[in-house]
């Protein structure tokens, strides 16, 4: 609950880049659709953010990065 807090009442959250989006959903064996659903988003966005043609919003990235502390990494099938 702590690194929750403090994720959520700090201010400055460092931007996130299209590359760390795609390596953040790869390392937690998601695809753009699943990540999108988490975070409530349209797919397309999630696909726009890997690309570099659209910026995170500091809430996704913040939810993100959440995410990524909170959730075991899941190892694709195949």
């Amino acid at each position: 609950m702590r690194m929750l807090r403090a994720c959520l009442t700090s201010r400055i959250v460092a931007a996130m880049t299209g590359e760390e989006v795609g390596a953040l959903r790869k390392r937690l064996g998601l695809t753009q659709v699943e990540l999108a659903e988490l975070v409530g988003v349209a797919p397309n966005s999630v696909a726009r953010w890997e690309r570099g043609e659209m910026r995170v919003r500091e809430s996704a990235a913040r939810l993100m990065r959440l995410l990524a502390q909170q959730r075991p990494k899941r190892r694709r099938k195949g």
